[in-house]
């Protein structure tokens, strides 16, 4: 069986993929807390080369014959370099609203607005509802809110700022290439920076053979938003890849 590593966005956790494993039955599934995040919060800030090198480890752990990355928004990235490294047993890969190689479209008052968030420790919960509410189309149910607003809070000021100030900024575009995998790229319909358009013009181009869908009334957390509409495209992509491998 084919297994499924997801790597989850700016201030979310492994916890932000629950509702899209459930909706995954008889599949594979390790949802990850990358490092700075969730339960690793005390790792603090690795570069995106430490974090690429841990996630090779993760990967080597769990003894992956034959695997699959889903990365969403920040994981999105770590999944594109992950793949340019063409790891043994990697089949395919599946981005989510993702950071793209190249640096990340943002604007610059808002990039600083987020950093001073976590400037002299957590954000607040005003802060971390905010960044919840930019994000998404409509608003959340209230569990699942709470749930992404301590995340948020949860994040190590650290790994926040490091993303913000440096890996998200970070230039990887043309160490990455033109990648010969089978890939999958998922925008929300209503997302601003990272939706369908950029994701167009900043990651698609990266891949030889990728299939591009919108997800309907969902913005940038889309795990969060439509986690069916997102399992359900998931396990299409897994079904035509492990098709493929039995030809």
């Amino acid at each position: 069986m084919t297994r499924l590593f997801f790597l989850h966005a700016l201030g979310a956790s492994a916890r932000s993929w629950d509702r899209v494993i459930e909706a995954l039955p008889g599949h594979d599934c390790v949802a990850l807390d990358l490092p700075g995040f969730g339960d690793h919060e005390a790792m603090g800030h690795l570069s995106v080369a430490e974090t690429l090198d841990w996630f090779a480890g993760e990967v080597a752990s769990h003894d992956s014959a034959r695997w699959i990355v889903v990365g969403h928004s920040m994981g999105g990235k770590i999944a594109t370099l992950t793949v340019a490294r063409r790891p043994a047993g990697l089949a395919g890969i599946v981005l989510v609203a993702a950071s793209p190689p190249a640096p990340e479209p943002m604007d610059e008052a808002r990039r600083a607005e987020m950093i001073g968030w976590f400037a002299d420790g957590p954000a607040t919960h005003a802060q971390a509802e905010k960044f919840i509410s930019a994000n998404t189309a409509g608003p959340l149910p209230h569990d699942l809110a709470e749930q992404a607003i301590v995340d948020v809070r949860r994040s190590s000021p650290a790994a926040w700022r490091g993303w913000l100030e440096q890996g998200a900024c970070e230039d990887w575009d043309a160490r990455v290439g033109v990648i010969d995998l089978p890939a999958l790229i998922v925008a929300g319909s209503e997302d601003g920076d990272l939706g369908e358009d950029a994701q167009r013009r900043l990651n698609a181009p990266h891949y030889t053979h990728l299939r591009i869908e919108a997800v309907a009334d969902a913005a940038h957390l889309i795990p969060y938003e439509q986690p069916e509409a997102l399992a359900a495209l998931i396990a299409a992509y897994v079904r035509h890849i492990e098709q493929e491998g039995e030809r």
